[in-house]
């Protein structure tokens, strides 16, 4: 905590809850930040909010950091994403699952976690969870790719996986293959 302080300097807000009077969870613009509530207050993960806002060369996320979008923005499609070489497609796994009305979509790929929201208004009568259940993963892939945008980009200190194991009915598709049938 003391050595991101000393390179990003003071956060442009913080959360207290849970650990009470220690900030454990700090907000640099878009970038936020989450600390363990144990001392030393190792950083347990940070993120990148709003990222389907993200455009041009680069995005401050505070006056010491600048990060480089490198021709990525918050238009980028989850098959583009597979399909830049920032790592084996084989080594990516997509999730993807219904919450009411909504789809949502995770490529997870060593410590990074992108998440993406899928406009579906295409589904006739907005049961997203009747849809999946009865479409092919072709067609869904088919179907929600050009429709995905951007929402947050996670990075952990460890492999991320699915977003909150056994919270909903994860479909699951290695990266390859969402690649394939993307195309």
């Amino acid at each position: 905590m003391i050595d991101i302080a000393g390179v990003l300097g003071p956060p442009d807000g913080w959360v207290t809850e849970p650990a009470g009077t220690i900030p454990v969870y700090w907000i640099f613009g878009k970038l936020e930040i989450s600390f363990d509530e144990e001392a030393p207050h190792w950083m347990n993960w940070f993120q990148i909010e709003e990222a389907g806002y993200l455009e041009g060369d680069f995005e401050v996320l505070t006056d010491r950091l600048v990060l480089s979008l490198d021709g990525f923005s918050g238009e980028t499609k989850p098959s583009e994403f597979l399909a830049a070489g920032l790592w084996a497609p084989e080594e990516a796994a997509v999730f993807y699952a219904a919450l009411s009305d909504d789809i949502l979509l995770n490529i997870c790929a060593g410590p990074i976690q992108i998440h993406f929201r899928v406009d579906t208004d295409f589904i006739e009568d907005g049961d997203a969870q009747k849809y999946l259940a009865n479409s092919t993963v072709s067609q869904v892939v088919s179907d929600i790719d050009s429709r995905a945008t951007l929402d947050s980009i996670y990075s952990y200190p460890q492999p991320a996986f699915e977003e909150i194991p056994g919270a909903f009915n994860w479909n699951l598709l290695s990266g390859r293959d969402y690649l394939t049938l993307a195309r």
